[in-house]
């Protein structure tokens, strides 16, 4: 799973759907749009789907590609896609809820609700956690896990551990970092996190969304996927590209949530970033201010990658400029997927693309995307 330091490479490929008109559509800019995605209006690859939201409705809504190639089924709003680490922002708004209701100390010691984890030499809490400055390291980087005998795991679809296998591994990896000095994105973090929500709700982070988040906006085909077993109506399957052409399947054998696992479409998406516009989001103002407020480590300390310089890192979303306008932004990847999600608050503006292939980040298509939004629709 990725930060947003993949942003510059990210919507490359962008699925059609078609497109939704709410008074006048610009069909210059819906063509430019489609020649910065021509290399994929095919049937026989897979591709992704493109929304881009103007004060709360889809002015551009539209897909190259298919969902699933063995059934040439057609990408479309209702296809449901993985988006990997655009999922920490619903992760970090159940934790968010929590707080605001008194259930959980965002500044406690994490040991506080999982006091199975593995002792530090300094606290780390909950906080840290959230804005990846808990020094907690990440498993694609200075934690390793083993299968056996130095044998490393291998991420993704080849190798294998259960939720509570992987758990056991997880609470007894070290920090990689002391605590609270530095940003450094840590998808450990927001798996633990997920355990946190269970401990102190006393319900799966799965279920915690459906009745706390997804429910109450109506996003009814969303949800975290803690069992990738489920059959999932309308599911986009992820796909890798072949050295010698064409495509496989790539997707995850995992099932662990928290620092990814949300599966959604463009129809659930808009609901999320309405709820922003409209200052309804789940848990109400205080989450929301929770959510949209950087750590004074992250600002310090992360590289913004694209966006202007000063950018944080809020409850699982990247809180800057870009160009000089403000974002609220976060990148997934993970397998055969890739998503994209940036919210210009100012301009009332969003751009959101959800992906099923694994170069969905070659080229900077996503920048320049965003630059044709900005261009047509900013204030």
């Amino acid at each position: 799973m990725s930060r947003f330091t993949v942003v510059s490479l990210l919507v490359s490929l962008l699925v059609a759907i078609a497109p939704v008109v709410h008074g006048e559509t610009d069909e210059t800019f819906s063509t430019r749009v489609d020649e910065l995605f021509a290399a994929y209006d095919a049937t026989d690859i897979p591709g992704c789907g493109v929304g881009i939201i103007r004060n709360g409705e889809y002015v551009h809504a539209k897909g190259y590609g298919s969902a699933n190639l063995e059934h040439g089924i057609p990408i479309s709003r209702d296809s449901v896609f993985r988006i990997g680490s655009v999922s920490k922002q619903f992760t970090a708004a159940a934790i968010a809820i929590l707080a605001v209701r008194g259930e959980l100390d965002l500044d406690a010691d994490v040991h506080t609700y999982l006091p199975d984890l593995r002792k530090f030499d300094d606290i780390v809490t909950i906080r840290q956690m959230v804005h990846h400055v808990a020094g907690m390291g990440d498993y694609d980087g200075a934690i390793t896990f083993e299968l056996r005998d130095g044998v490393p795991f291998r991420f993704g679809n080849e190798d294998f551990w259960t939720n509570d296998e992987f758990l056991g591994e997880v609470l007894e990896k070290p920090l990689a970092a002391k605590p609270g000095e530095k940003y450094e994105y840590s998808n450990l973090a927001y798996f633990l996190l997920g355990q946190v929500v269970e401990r102190v709700s006393g319900q799966s982070l799965r279920q915690f969304a459906e009745a706390e988040i997804f429910g109450p906006l109506g996003m009814q085909a969303s949800f975290f996927n803690d069992n990738v077993n489920d059959v999932v109506p309308g599911r986009a399957d992820g796909y890798q590209p072949l050295a010698d052409g064409g495509f496989e399947i790539y997707m995850t054998n995992l099932s662990w949530i928290g620092d990814g696992g949300v599966y959604t479409t463009l129809n659930d998406f808009i609901r999320w970033d309405r709820a922003f516009l409209r200052g309804s989001v789940p848990g109400g103002e205080a989450v929301e201010a929770l959510m949209l407020t950087p750590h004074p480590v992250t600002v310090q300390t992360m590289d913004p990658g694209s966006l202007d310089p000063g950018a944080g890192y809020g409850f699982g979303l990247d809180i800057g400029t870009y160009r000089g306008h403000r974002v609220h932004m976060h990148t997934g990847s993970w397998v055969g997927f890739r998503a994209f999600y940036a919210r210009f608050p100012d301009d009332r503006l969003s751009v959101v693309t959800l992906c099923n292939r694994s170069d969905a980040a070659e080229g900077d298509r996503s920048l320049q995307l965003v630059d044709l939004a900005l261009a047509e629709f900013a204030r």
